[in-house]
This record gives structure tokens, C-alpha cells and sequence, in this order.
């Protein structure tokens, strides 16, 4: 049985997806009458008359439903903000862009975009962030995605490998201390300062980088793998954001765990 967290997500988007109508069984989502009305409302839909037994049903009418907040960055022209964007752009083929990091406005970063030859492909929000998708193709992918051949380097591994290199300048530094020398003091003094002072962010270093960049790695996790799985502390991007990028590479969330190491992980799988 899927938590509950689970199930409302899978119903925000995978029920009411702006579908004329949608119907749903609170017995068998499991899932309190009062929250389902919630999560449609959050959607844009309107209760109606139940159409079958033991369902409620709703209607798509976000005109009669108070819009929820959408993030946008400010709509003016920004000439720092607009240089870094075609910088960013420059010579790209297919770029992620997050507004609350780019600054800017989703009209100012498609007009930006236009110029260099990309469109907007993708477009996902939730009232923290808006990620846009730019590409020169902006047709949506072909699902499902091929497997992937081969391994393939995911960027949450560089939380793993950064505490291990501390490992190895403490190691290293343990070794010199034992060696016969005199000058291995100042040596052996600067390798335990760096462990240490590495030690504690080593374990978040995917955090280091701007968010553009890590809706990017984040998007790269979804290459065709039956199975995809990461802790949310990798990327640091909100869930509702990470669901959506996930559908859009033909991925549905199934479940999620916690441990007290790793923290929460999301687990999707492909859809056929």
C-alpha cells in the first residue's frame, strides 16, 4: 500500500491533469473525501453530482476555482541576468533553466531563448519555482525512453565520492604522521585541516551548484532505466517539481522510504 503522500501526488498529477472530468473512489485511493476535494480544487476542478456509485466526480473549471500562486521572476529587462542567460545558452541544443535562480521572468527567458534558436519544451511550476525546458526540438520525447547501454555517471554519486576523497586525506595523513621525517609536521597539519574542514559539506556537494544546474543532473536521472531511485537532499528540488519532470520522461512515482543516513528518497518507475 502507497503512503499517503504518494497517492496525493499520483492524483494531483496523474488524475486531475485538466481532463474535462475526473472521477475517483476515496475507498479505494484511500484517501479522506475532504482532502480528495482538496487536491481537486489545488487542480482546478469543481465538485459535481457523483456520475457513478461510491465515486466522486469533478469537473475541470479553473475559472470558477481562485488561481493558486505561480511562480515567475520579475518581467523587466535585466542586462546581467539576460547576459548570463545567453551564456548559459551558448551553442546548447536542449537547456533547463530555473526561473527563482535565472531571475527572470519565463517571458524574458523565452524571448532570450527565441534569439538564440530555442523554444520552450516543457513548462513546470509549483508556487516555489517554475522550470523551464529549452531545446531546439521542442517536440515532447518519444516514451518510453529507450534503456539506457552502458553505465552512466549520475550526479548524485558526487555526495559519495567527496566524503571518500576525506577519507583519503585522512588516510594519507595518518601515513605520514608515521613516517620518520621532520618535516611530515606541517605536511600532516594540512591534510587533517582540509579533511575537516571538507568533512561536513562533502556529504551535500551536489548542493554546492545553482539550482539551474541541478534541475538539469535532476532530469538526467530519468534516461530510460526501468527503475529510478535518489535521495532528495541530491538535487534540492521541490517534489512536486521533481514529479512533473519525471512524467514528463514517461515516469510515475510509486513510493518513497527515508533513512536516517540518506534522508527521503522518491522512487519512480517507467511507465510502458
Amino acid at each position: 500500500m502507497q503512503d499517503w503522500y504518494t497517492r496525493a501526488v499520483r492524483l494531483r498529477f496523474q488524475v486531475f491533469t485538466g481532463t474535462p472530468y475526473a472521477h475517483v473512489s476515496p475507498m479505494e485511493w484511500w484517501i479522506d473525501p475532504d482532502a480528495l476535494r482538496g487536491i481537486a480544487r489545488s487542480r482546478g476542478y469543481v465538485e459535481i453530482a457523483p456520475m457513478f456509485q461510491g465515486c466522486l466526480s469533478f469537473r475541470f473549471a479553473p475559472q470558477h476555482v481562485p488561481p493558486i500562486p505561480v511562480f515567475d521572476g520579475p518581467d523587466r529587462p535585466d542586462k546581467d541576468r539576460e547576459r548570463w542567460l545567453l551564456n548559459h545558452l551558448s551553442g546548447a541544443d536542449r537547456v533547463w533553466i530555473s526561473l527563482k535562480h535565472a531571475n527572470l521572468s519565463a517571458r524574458r527567458v523565452a524571448e532570450v531563448a527565441e534569439s538564440e534558436g530555442l523554444r520552450v519544451a516543457a513548462d513546470f511550476t509549483d508556487p516555489s519555482d517554475r522550470v523551464l525546458l529549452l531545446s531546439r526540438d521542442p517536440s515532447p520525447p518519444r516514451l518510453p525512453l529507450p534503456a539506457p547501454t552502458g553505465l552512466r555517471f549520475r550526479y548524485a554519486w558526487l555526495n559519495s565520492i567527496a566524503p571518500v576523497s576525506v577519507l583519503v586525506l585522512l588516510g594519507a595523513a595518518a601515513a605520514i604522521a608515521g613516517m620518520p621525517s621532520d618535516h611530515e609536521a606541517p605536511i600532516v597539519s594540512l591534510l587533517f585541516m582540509a579533511a575537516f574542514a571538507g568533512a561536513i559539506p562533502a556529504a551535500f556537494t551536489t548542493s554546492l551548484f545553482p539550482r539551474t544546474t541541478r534541475v538539469g543532473w535532476l532530469a538526467r536521472e530519468f534516461d530510460g532505466s526501468p527503475h529510478v531511485q535518489f535521495a532528495m537532499r541530491s538535487y534540492q528540488v521541490p517534489a512536486d517539481l521533481v514529479v512533473q519532470i519525471a512524467a514528463y520522461h514517461g515516469y510515475e512515482l510509486y513510493g518513497r522510504s527515508a533513512t536516517q543516513a540518506g534522508g527521503l528518497s522518491l522512487n519512480f518507475y517507467k511507465r510502458a
